[in-house]
């Protein structure tokens, strides 16, 4: 290549250049959708752990201690006299038998249950009264405020188990006391207490929390913490924060006992990282994509647009524009050949425009020859009155009609005319069809008074009867030769309908289906057959000055007759 084509190299560097880009975003896409996947990742893994497998081990958990709280029913006796007791205002104590019996339940929990690292067990009154507490490793005297506290973390009805988690107990370590209510007759007296210890819990439960901030919290129906990873925030209301984006929180419940399982962790500051740098990378690789197109586009586009300027000043007739040429690249080559070519352009309609006047004034002087179109209307008249002074009133009554006909066509300042001047010119052309025609044509018009002073376009009645005449009624063979034209308004749509019809040959079917397709596509209607010229140019013209939504239809059957149908705007005063 020479060396006129090395700007045109620079421009394919940098388009190269720009083509880097487009990996780099690619791969900072791809890396931005895996992250995405890690995190969706981690949200369905810790949601299957929470989900199923903490909340399975939590439901468990708490069947074990209810079913073997459960068991202080089959006592019949014993439930009946703790609730004997518990009746009574005096501080009555358990009888022997008694305190055999809760001595005995005891030991089969202790003993033959599921539960493990059992601290003591006892049974409060809702007076803060305890009975025969059982303390394997301890020797406890419980306080009544200490047991009327216990009592407090019930809900009424008090029908409900639950758990509280003490951190500061009087067995000098972190426990948990399950609470079961004790019922007679379906009527809550007394609370069977399960203290055990809260290490076995908290390693089953934290096992789980393994994403980062991770916090696992158990609530009740009302909303109150009974256990948190954070054990400073049991007893608190819990409230979920949902401000923090890279927070998220999975939740489920815990059997039907009303407690709610809460998961709470934070997105990875990792993944967070890696994505700020994705997005720092697609970011910057479009700021600078952007930046080198403006500048490359603008170094190949500013002499195209130059270009298509001048051209738009040639469409405007300014001959004399021409590109200034500012490279030397194929854009350069192009532009160069550009003002050869108006050069050229501008030669030959200098040549042409002489010639057009040398034709003009052949033109003029031909015109100068012809008849002017007043000259045959004044023969007209003249006729008529020749043939009045002779005595042949058919002929004065033609030429008179032919006149009037011809004075009406070639007014062309008038575009829209009133409907009784186009009746009165269809009358004068069916007055020189009868004397044409041996028998006769015979017309029934009926146009109602208000509708002859409404204004619709001129000459769209006249051709379609004239080629009723010819085409429908003339051919056929009877003497039956009978229109009618009717002219009606539909208010409703402010339109003009006025329906042609005739008594003629009809048009087949195949032939009607061929002219109601012409009629659609109106305007290729220099393509038609010469005898749907004069319905394609009334369509033409309806459609042009009315509208799209206005023309004519055709209605035919062969050998019973033809009815066009107009479709016209309702104008009631003068459009000019």
């Amino acid at each position: 290549m020479s060396i006129k084509h090395k700007s045109v190299r620079l421009k394919i560097l940098l388009a190269m250049l720009v083509t880097t880009i487009c990996p780099l975003i690619l791969t900072s896409l791809i890396i931005l959708y895996q992250i995405s996947q890690n995190d969706r990742e981690d949200q369905k893994i810790a949601q299957n752990r929470i989900q199923q497998d903490l909340r399975i081990q939590l439901e468990q958990y708490l069947d074990q201690l209810q079913e073997s709280s459960y068991l202080i029913y089959s006592q019949y006796e014993l439930v009946s006299s703790l609730h004997t007791i518990s009746k009574s205002n005096s501080r009555q104590e358990l009888d022997y038998e008694t305190r055999l019996q809760i001595k005995q339940f005891y030991l089969n929990i202790y003993n033959n249950s599921n539960i493990e690292h059992i601290l003591g067990m006892y049974v409060i009154d809702f007076k803060g009264r305890h009975y025969n507490g059982f303390f394997p490793n301890y020797y406890l005297q419980l306080a009544s405020s200490y047991n009327q506290s216990l009592i407090n973390h019930l809900h009424a009805p008090y029908k409900t188990p639950t758990l509280v988690f003490d951190y500061s107990s009087p067995y000098n370590q972190p426990i948990i006391h399950y609470l079961y209510p004790i019922k007679w007759m379906g009527d809550p007296f007394a609370v069977l207490t399960i203290d055990m210890q809260v290490q076995p819990f908290t390693t089953m439960v934290e096992r789980y929390n393994t994403f980062y901030k991770g916090k696992i919290i158990i609530s009740d129906h009302d909303q109150n913490i009974i256990y948190h990873s954070d054990h400073s925030q049991i007893g608190t209301t819990y409230h979920y924060a949902d401000s923090d984006k890279q927070s998220k929180m999975i939740q489920t419940p815990l059997g039907s006992n009303g407690l709610i399982l809460h998961y709470e962790f934070q997105t990875n500051p990792q993944l967070i990282f890696f994505r700020h740098l994705a997005f720092a990378i697609i970011i910057g690789s479009l700021v600078i994509m952007i930046l080198l197109s403006i500048l490359l586009s603008y170094s190949i586009t500013r002499p195209i647009i130059e270009l298509r300027k001048k051209m738009n000043e040639i469409e405007k007739g300014n001959y004399n524009a021409r590109v200034q040429i500012l490279a030397y690249d194929e854009i350069g080559f192009l532009s160069k050949h550009f003002n050869r070519m108006i050069d050229k352009i501008q030669n030959h309609m200098n040549y042409e425009l002489k010639l057009q006047l040398i034709n003009q004034q052949s033109q003029i002087k031909a015109l100068q020859a012809q008849i002017s179109p007043h000259f045959l209307f004044n023969t007209l008249q003249l006729i008529s009155n020749i043939a009045a002074v002779n005595q042949v009133p058919e002929m004065r009554i033609i030429c008179q009609s032919l006149s009037n006909m011809y004075r009406y066509n070639i007014n062309i300042n008038e575009e829209w005319v009133q409907v009784k001047s186009e009746i009165s010119h269809i009358r004068n052309y069916l007055l020189i069809i009868n004397k044409r025609l041996p028998e006769g044509i015979g017309i029934r018009i009926h146009v109602s008074s208000e509708i002859n002073s409404v204004w619709i376009p001129k000459l769209i009645l006249q051709p379609v009867i004239e080629n009723a005449v010819e085409h429908g009624l003339i051919p056929q063979q009877n003497s039956r030769k009978l229109m009618r034209l009717t002219a009606s308004i539909d208010y409703i749509h402010s339109e003009i309908i006025i329906r042609l019809l005739d008594n003629g040959i009809g048009i087949s079917e195949e032939n009607l289906h061929q002219l109601s397709s012409v009629l659609e596509q109106y305007h290729t209607a220099s393509q038609q057959t010469l005898d749907s010229i004069g319905l394609i140019n009334i369509q033409t013209r309806i459609k042009f000055i009315c509208g799209t939504q206005y023309g004519i239809q055709v209605y035919s059957k062969a050998g019973t007759g033809t009815m066009i149908v107009f479709r016209l705007p309702l104008k009631e005063f003068n459009p000019r």
